[in-house]
């Protein structure tokens, strides 16, 4: 006889047992999973915020280390410019003792656009002298055998600047417009003056290589500026800037010119034009005014480029400023790299 109260247990009370199970592990499972998931965005976050952080002290430190430049240009109240100045010193001393604003390691370059020559004011003539002094020049493609031909690079380099510049649409003999471009895929040349030294970029044949310094050669925008009024700051230039300034005596040989730029560049800095002055009545007094008005000793365009470093990010800063002859600067365009 069974007792009174006997249950037996029934198979499908195990089988619900299990069920429970499963649902209790897959539950376990699916909150580890949400906290992992959140723990990982919670990392990520915490890694952007970091470098947003890090991008707005490489920011700050950039503007800052452009405003130790303005102020060291701002103090200079000298009556000529030249490299051998506390603004130029002292700017390239930060690439070997970085400046310290922040977390960031700043460094800060200041470079005299009156220095180089007016893009939109010099001629051809005067650029293939200034491209064939630094051996600059735009090979051109030799269809018959397929090969490079240099000859006449800094020419041609030369002519395809002044065609982009021109306001017509007849190419020079070894320059180029409309359909040059075209043939390139690229837009039409501006004929018309250059707003910015980049558009260089813009002409066929003229690459990145050109644009920027290779070792102690200068580069495209260490020549040619856009800003100024075509008067050349003599104690900044490159030596094949001044070379190509026409005006000296027709009557000079390869000797005399010679020895007239080896002095020119000994007596260096002239901290005020009457310096010059001096130096050409003593060389030549038939030289003539003509000539050395093309000259000055102070300046006003400056650019500056700064960067800013937070562990191996980097971030630079661009600043084109005009200083008055009260020394006050204005910053005319500001432009940032990530």
């Amino acid at each position: 006889m069974r007792p009174l109260f006997y249950c037996p247990m029934k198979k499908p009370l195990q089988k619900n047992n299990g069920v429970a199970l499963v649902a209790v592990v897959l539950m376990s499972a699916l909150l580890i999973a949400l906290y992992l998931r959140f723990m990982s965005n919670a990392g990520l976050l915490a890694r952007i915020d970091a470098r947003q952080d890090a991008i707005l002290q490489m920011r700050l430190a950039a503007r800052g280390a452009v405003d130790f430049a303005i102020s060291l240009l701002g103090s200079d109240k000298g009556l000529g410019d030249a490299y051998t100045e506390t603004w130029k010193t002292a700017t390239e001393g930060t690439f070997n003792n970085p400046l310290k604003i922040g977390v960031a390691s700043c460094a800060v370059r200041v470079v005299d656009e009156s220095g180089k020559a007016l893009v939109n004011k010099v001629d051809a003539v005067f650029l293939t002298k200034l491209f064939d002094f630094y051996n600059l020049g735009i090979a051109e493609s030799f269809s018959i055998v397929g090969e490079e031909l240099d000859i006449g690079g800094p020419a041609r380099l030369a002519q395809r600047i002044s065609d982009y510049i021109d306001d017509d649409d007849a190419p020079r003999s070894l320059g180029g417009e409309t359909s040059l471009y075209l043939q390139h895929g690229l837009l039409p040349p501006r004929n018309g003056p250059m707003q910015d030294i980049r558009e260089l970029m813009n002409i066929p044949g003229i690459t990145r290589d050109l644009f920027i310094a290779s070792g102690t050669r200068p580069g495209l925008e260490d020549l040619l500026t856009v800003q100024g009024d075509g008067r050349i700051n003599i104690n900044t230039a490159h030596e094949g800037v001044l070379r190509a300034v026409p005006g000296l005596p027709q009557t000079y040989g390869k000797e005399r010119l010679d020895q007239y730029y080896e002095g020119l560049l000994a007596a260096r800095p002239f901290m005020a034009l009457a310096g010059y002055t001096n130096f050409i009545v003593k060389f030549d007094w038939r030289i003539q005014k003509d000539y050395t008005n093309k000259f000055m000793s102070a300046s006003s365009w400056f650019r500056i480029i700064a960067t800013a470093q937070v562990g191996s990010a980097i971030r630079s800063a661009e600043a084109l400023v005009f200083r008055e002859v009260d020394g006050k600067c204005r910053i005319l365009r500001y432009t940032e790299v990530p």
